[in-house]
């Protein structure tokens, strides 16, 4: 009980957004919603009315895929004692821009952000008081991701109850999103995650980069999540056996 009155404490005190990352979050959403969107603007010819509606619908679902990205990162966070702060990331912003004029809308790159993290000297008393270890941003990192492939699970769901094309477009950008932002390129989040464990990256790689590709191409759930998870058991031990083990031998 006292650790849910802790933690309801945190959420309280530390999950708000500031006025600086709720711009961010705006730009980054507009910007991404509207690549999204690039080639829904008329099918023979350019059509305002509909291009508008298909922006708005693109808003809802990269609004609802960010923030619940985010907020997989806050509350893991949160637990482990630090605050997340959302990093818009301007370049990769421009760069998807570029992609999705070049490419007609095709490409959708979806690399919207970075995070901070920022000691809770206070919560994390006694544990890990001085500083930021790698292993715990690796995990917070991850927690976005993660809550992703839930959120795509969820919409799979809903999907086979009442199907709609709005739905399955966000699994799509989804399942992008997942992906994309599994790359360990700075400042998303599977360089942190890369740079903070080599083996949970070898590991949550290729186990959400698997299960979300097959859940788009409609293999059942439950099969695709024990699939991917044997196949990331495999190539972790390929990994392992290749490189980190030789490396510890090295090392003794």
């Amino acid at each position: 009980m006292a650790e849910l009155v802790d933690f309801a404490d945190k959420i309280k005190r530390y999950y708000r957004f500031t006025k600086h990352e709720l711009k961010g979050l705006v730009i980054s959403i507009l910007v991404i919603a509207f690549i999204v969107s690039f080639k829904e603007w008329g099918k023979a010819t350019f059509d305002l009315s509909v291009g508008l509606y298909n922006l708005f619908n693109s808003i809802l679902i990269v609004a609802l895929s960010v923030l619940i990205h985010d907020m997989g990162q806050r509350i893991f966070g949160l637990i482990a004692g630090y605050r997340v702060e959302f990093q818009m990331w301007t370049f990769g912003l421009i760069v998807a821009l570029v992609i999705a004029f070049v490419s007609n809308g095709s490409i959708w790159v979806i690399i919207p952000s970075g995070f901070l993290l920022h000691h809770l000297a206070g919560p994390r008393l006694g544990w890990f008081r001085y500083g930021i270890g790698y292993f715990g941003q690796a995990m917070v990192a991850l927690a976005g991701p993660l809550f992703s492939l839930m959120l795509i699970i969820l919409l799979k769901v809903l999907s086979v109850f009442s199907p709609n094309p709005l739905v399955q477009k966000a699994i799509i950008f989804n399942v992008v999103y997942a992906i994309t932002s599994l790359l360990p390129i700075p400042p998303l989040d599977g360089s942190k995650i890369y740079f903070g464990s080599r083996m949970l990256y070898a590991f949550s790689f290729p186990a959400i980069a698997i299960s979300t590709i097959l859940i788009i191409v409609n293999v059942p759930i439950f099969f695709s999540l024990v699939l991917s998870f044997l196949v990331a058991i495999v190539l972790w031990l390929v990994y392992y056996i290749s490189f980190e083990r030789k490396v510890w031998r090295g090392l003794h």
